[in-house]
């Protein structure tokens, strides 16, 4: 084994320098060794070289009799393109096999190539071998960085996905029964909303701007807030809502409190209603503003939804407060399923007969 001294010197480290670790000294001691190989291998090459130089010289005689008889007698030209690509080929393997047996020396790289050549060591660095060397520090650091960075990978693709495909919500009261029962969760089309306008018919979730909750009965957890931010959890907060969209701009909605819901002068039949709830137990009339929509749950008895905000002016839901269309209830999988499109039901009635107003 070199000691510290020869290793140092004969090392791609700087002259001088120290082993700070077994892993230091082992290559240090390992480039020695090579070094001294490759110097024994160059003095037997040298070696055999001489001695077939005076071979040559002891047989430089015969050999010019023999050339003297041969040149009375036609001979063909030797081929030596031959034996020069096959001596070219055996000095460039030579040469490829010392550059692979030279390790890249430290001082030469530049500190990009440094932190390449570290990170491509630490990733073969296996638990067993950072034992052996007590490099068991450097090697969990390894490990939380590469988790990390598969988590934040995963955390950018959830949001992403989240922003412009599909979002999830949960599913708190019983308005929209029977339809989407308490705790589903759902996932609604973010991306057909960038193209897409809400029709009748349509299941939206929309944000509750104007307050029609309650202050009291909004709650906030900053953890369940930040995942669902990102994606990774169905939004739980209390500051959305989902109702079917009923009137669209320009609509005239109306009932009698005493039978069904008309628009535009057509009544229609809702078979997505909860059993034995009438449309509309409420009188009222309205001609739905530009760019907001008229929002009612399946469940009428137990929503408070626009007929109940027609006297403070907050019953139309802007169409900025739209997210999108729920498409599919994901979860529990017993309801698992698509929702049905109900746009026949409005299939009858007309267009708006005038244009919407601010």
């Amino acid at each position: 084994m070199a000691d510290d001294k020869t290793t140092a010197n004969n090392s791609p480290y700087p002259e001088g320098y120290k082993p700070q670790s077994r892993r230091e000294r082992r290559e240090m001691e390992e480039y020695a060794a090579r070094l001294a190989e490759e110097k024994k291998r160059e003095q037997a090459e040298l070696a055999s070289s001489e001695q077939g130089e005076e071979s040559h010289v002891g047989d430089a005689r015969p050999a010019a009799a023999e050339a003297a008889s041969a040149s009375a007698q036609p001979a063909e030209a030797p081929d030596t393109k031959g034996s020069e690509e096959e001596g070219a080929a055996t000095t460039a393997d030579k040469s490829a096999e010392k550059d692979e047996e030279k390790p890249e020396d430290p001082s030469t790289m530049t500190a990009k190539e440094r932190r390449k050549a570290k990170r491509a060591e630490q990733a073969e660095l296996t638990f067993a071998k950072a034992r052996e060397e007590d490099r068991l520090g450097e090697w969990a650091w390894v490990q939380v960085r590469e988790g990390g960075t598969v988590v934040l990978y995963a955390l950018i693709i959830a949001f992403l996905i989240k922003t412009f495909l599909l979002r999830g919500f949960y599913i708190p009261s019983g308005s929209m029964e029977q339809t989407l029962q308490v705790n589903d969760r759902v996932f609604i089309n973010v991306a057909g909303s960038y193209f897409n306008e809400p029709k009748r018919g349509d299941v939206i979730v929309f944000k509750d701007s104007q307050g029609w909750i309650p202050s009291t009965q909004k709650s906030s957890n900053p953890i369940k807030e930040g995942l669902s931010f990102v994606g990774v959890l169905p939004d739980t907060s209390s500051n959305y809502l989902v109702k079917r969209v009923i009137g669209t701009p320009g609509d005239v909605v109306e009932s009698d409190g005493s039978g069904k819901i008309k628009v535009n002068g057509v009544e229609i039949n809702e078979p997505y209603l909860y059993p034995g709830n009438q449309p509309s137990e409420l009188a009222f009339k309205v001609t739905v503003p530009k760019d907001k929509y008229f929002v009612m749950g399946d469940h009428r008895s137990n929503s408070a939804d626009s007929r109940y905000h027609i006297s403070d002016g907050t019953a139309f839901i802007s169409k900025d407060d739209v997210q999108g269309n729920v498409f599919v209830v994901a979860w529990p999988l017993n309801h698992f399923g698509l929702l049905t499109d109900e746009s026949s039901v409005f299939s009858s009635v007309p267009s708006p007969t005038s244009t919407p107003e601010q």
